[in-house]
């Protein structure tokens, strides 16, 4: 497996399971289940951890498609700025996922703020990420809102 098809592999991971992760927590919350929130909150970690992977597959992914007729380097520049970001954030709201699960079981006072501070920042987190992941879908797709390609003459129609 090559860098292209492991970004392609990974970088779906960190936005959907932590949004999965994240709604169970929410759900856990409200009905006050401390083994859904924990379970929830152990989830996000890992698949924030997938993040970590996506990023990294990036420069590979980039070098291979970058020279491929129809591919936006515009968007292929904006996807990446926007990765860091979202790295930054999974990271952040990971390891707030950890200290959670953490204080909670150690029945600390400050879990439930450190639980706040994970819900604040693993929505920004996900945001972020799903429109990272919009960005990373214009490198290939134009009719997601970015520039056309320039047509070349191999895919115009000849009458």
């Amino acid at each position: 497996m090559d860098g292209l098809q492991l970004h392609l592999l990974t970088n779906h991971l960190p936005i959907v399971g932590t949004f999965a992760a994240l709604l169970v927590v929410l759900i856990g919350m409200l009905r006050r289940s401390d083994a859904a929130i924990s379970t929830g909150l152990i989830v996000y970690a890992v698949m924030a951890l997938m993040a970590v992977p996506a990023y990294l597959s990036g420069e590979e992914a980039e070098e291979r498609v970058e020279q491929i007729a129809g591919i936006n380097e515009g968007a292929i520049h904006e996807h990446e700025e926007m990765a860091e970001l979202t790295l930054w954030l999974m990271t952040i709201s990971g390891l707030l996922a950890v200290g959670a699960v953490v204080t909670h079981a150690r029945n600390m006072k400050i879990s439930s703020k450190i639980a706040l501070a994970f819900v604040i920042v693993a929505i920004a987190a996900f945001a972020q990420g799903a429109w990272t992941g919009h960005e990373g879908g214009k490198i290939r797709r134009p009719d997601l809102g970015g520039p056309a390609p320039a047509a070349s003459g191999a895919d115009e129609d000849h009458h």
